[in-house]
């Protein structure tokens, strides 16, 4: 029954990784991260790999997360992480810089005339109170 409950965890934990992976790659694919990155580095034949990497990357970051895994890679490990972290998260904020950018048009496009400051302010007290709820309650 021990095995069952176990296999039953890590069946579980898998498939949130993999779900959690798709919808991420979904919104990096939605903003446009990642053939901007390999239209800037010029490898757009790889893009397709780029995909797979982030999937990759986020499916095994919630198992080590999930499970407790601690890997120890010595400060060179470290700096490749720090670096390529630091790189992911840059080209993570300029893409959302330019996705803001599509809050006039949008405005726009549904004809609104009146209150785009509560457009502005509405997504950004959703992201404050997001935030709340996972600092103090998860």
């Amino acid at each position: 029954m021990e095995y069952l409950n176990l296999l039953l965890r890590g069946l579980i934990g898998i498939s949130v990784g993999v779900i959690i992976a798709g919808s991420f790659l979904a919104f990096l694919s939605m903003i446009g991260i990642i053939p901007r990155i390999a239209a800037v580095t010029k490898t757009m034949d790889h893009a397709v790999m780029f995909e797979d990497a982030i999937v990759l990357g986020a499916v095994l970051g919630n198992v080590i997360y999930l499970y407790s895994i601690q890997i120890s890679l010595g400060w060179i490990g470290l700096v490749f992480y720090g670096f390529f972290g630091g790189f992911f998260v840059g080209c993570l904020a300029a893409a959302l810089a330019e996705v803001l950018k599509s809050v006039p048009i949008f405005s726009r496009r549904i004809k609104l005339r009146k209150g785009q400051p509560y457009l502005v302010y509405s997504i950004a007290a959703g992201k404050l109170m997001g935030s709340l709820f996972q600092f103090f309650l998860l």
